[in-house]
């Protein structure tokens, strides 16, 4: 799920989905079995289908955690 909020300056874009697809879509990275924002590096708990976050892009390739903010 994509969605673009409004107020000012460009959209952002933000996605839901679980950090094996944050990760494989390159919105994320992972280290020590846990998934990490791309840019942001904002630990988003363990890498796998069953914790899902939405993140927001902050830049070309920079993401950070919104859940509930977008």
């Amino acid at each position: 799920m994509t969605a673009s909020t409004t107020g000012g300056g460009t959209p952002a874009t933000c996605v839901t989905a679980n950090n094996y697809a944050h990760m494989a879509a390159g919105r994320a990275h992972v280290s020590g079995g846990y998934a990490y924002t791309n840019g942001g590096n904002q630990n988003m708990g363990l890498y796998n289908v069953f914790v899902t976050h939405t993140v927001r892009q902050t830049g070309p390739d920079s993401w950070e955690l919104a859940d509930g903010a977008c």
